[in-house]
């Protein structure tokens, strides 16, 4: 009898180990839909870019791009690098959505020291759309961007800065994988 109760008791025991690595699994599955939003960006991506300020020549740049998978697929983890003559970007992002509000974020943090909380929205499965607005020496800057996604391996984008609604920079170009 008592073999058959050890036998009863590692049966029961394994289910319980099945059942609580089946919720584990449950709990950290790549996510259904919000932040599938962002793996558009998915892939290594090289292409040519501008930036610059009004009525002044852009400098042009080179530029690299590289996105994965972070946390599970609850995240998408990019590594941007724009190369210029004098100049050299570089910057990690990291995008996701919030499941409580359903509000994208593009965390971005660059070698300019800047440290940005970008508000994103989907406006069609092929557009997103961003902003991040601070106070600055007394103004109001913003900076408003937009990434396309035209054909399955092309993206284009345009990032404007604005203080106090003037444009003062724009950062443009188009990519490929």
């Amino acid at each position: 009898m008592q073999r058959y109760a050890r036998i009863a008791a590692l049966v029961l025991a394994g289910a319980a180990l099945t059942v609580s690595v089946s919720d584990a699994l449950a709990q950290t599955a790549a996510p259904a839909s919000a932040p599938t939003q962002f793996y558009p960006f998915l892939g290594y991506w090289k292409g040519h870019g501008q930036y610059g300020a009004p009525g002044k020549d852009p400098a042009q740049l080179a530029l690299s791009l590289s996105c994965r998978r972070a946390v599970a697929g609850w995240a998408v983890r990019c590594d941007f690098v724009g190369r210029g003559d004098t100049t050299t970007f570089v910057e990690a992002d990291l995008m996701g959505v919030d499941p409580v509000t359903g509000i994208g974020h593009w965390y971005a943090v660059n070698n300019q020291g800047d440290t940005h909380d970008h508000i994103s929205e989907w406006t069609d499965a092929k557009t997103m759309i961003a902003h991040y607005e601070w106070e600055q020496n007394g103004k109001q800057m913003r900076e408003n961007v937009i990434v396309r996604f035209p054909r399955e391996k092309h993206m284009d984008f345009r990032s404007v800065v604005t203080e106090n609604g003037q444009e003062v920079g724009a950062f443009f170009g188009n990519m490929s994988r």
